[in-house]
């Protein structure tokens, strides 16, 4: 929290001296965060198009081509300096947090009841802006080689990696065995003793555990927090795992990747 308000006090002063009103600059620190690191060209055609559906300073019909020019002069300001040093700060020091939400929140689409969509982009990272980023073609051929790296054994380099990995080995074992996921599967959440830590089971047969408020698991740390699978010998596919149902200590299941997805072994 003190980081953000850190922050956002630069953007503030930035702003003032822009003559920038409030809200959009809030938008813009917002913008900068969800988006970093940020191009320059991106901004500058993300912001005016903003600004001008919010319909406060300027709009479609009528542009206000001054308050848009000095928009932009503070936009490019905060790509460099105090303000990209605060981001950059703030931003390290949630990434491994970054990391455990990025990762829960893919495992727990591509295998809770529903549709597994995956969006434009989304087996990997993708800090898009609405317009005109969605309109941007992916590069699925570099996914694919990258894809083919990691299958052959190659070490995961930070969190596209991950996200790519899990992303794959989830699909592969819907596509493998669909009869756990279709329309006569079954759901079930799994007892845990801890706040920090989110399991269920897919027909009996396919466990998912996911790291849950990973900010406040970041000060107290797992302890003897458990999570209880079904009995049985249950195989993480994700880290070459193998565990053994009952109670299972989170520290040990997720000391590798924040989330585990498990088959569990044939009797």
């Amino acid at each position: 929290v003190e980081g953000w308000r850190a922050l956002w006090s630069r953007v503030q002063a930035g702003a003032a001296e822009h003559h920038v009103d409030v809200p959009t600059a809030y938008l813009l620190m917002q913008t900068l965060v969800g988006a970093w690191p940020l191009s320059q060209e991106r901004l500058h055609e993300y912001l005016p198009k903003a600004a001008r559906e919010a319909k406060q300073h300027t709009t479609w019909n009528d542009p206000d081509e001054a308050y848009e020019q000095r928009l932009l002069a503070f936009a490019t300001s905060c790509l460099t300096g105090e303000v990209a040093d605060a981001i950059e700060s703030w931003l390290a020091a949630l990434s491994n947090a970054d990391r455990a939400v990025s990762l829960a929140a893919k495992l727990l689409q591509l295998t809770l009841p529903g549709v597994p969509d995956v969006y434009q982009g989304c087996e990997g990272v993708q800090r898009s802006l609405v317009d005109p980023d969605n309109r941007r073609p992916i590069d699925f051929a570099a996914y694919a080689e990258r894809l083919v790296s990691l299958d052959n054994g190659e070490a995961r380099q930070g969190l596209a990696d991950d996200k790519l990995w899990v992303t794959s080995r989830a699909l592969r074992l819907r596509r493998e065995r669909p009869e756990l996921f279709g329309p006569e599967s079954t759901y079930r959440v799994l007892p845990a003793n801890s706040p920090h830590v989110l399991g269920f089971v897919r027909s009996e047969r396919v466990a998912t555990v996911v790291t849950r408020w990973p900010g406040g698991l970041s000060r107290s740390g797992w302890a003897t927090a458990t999570l209880s699978l079904p009995d049985g010998s249950w195989h993480n596919i994700l880290e070459d795992q193998t565990v053994s149902g009952g109670a299972v200590r989170c520290d040990q299941l997720l000391s590798a990747l924040p989330v585990a997805l498990l088959l569990r072994e044939s009797e």
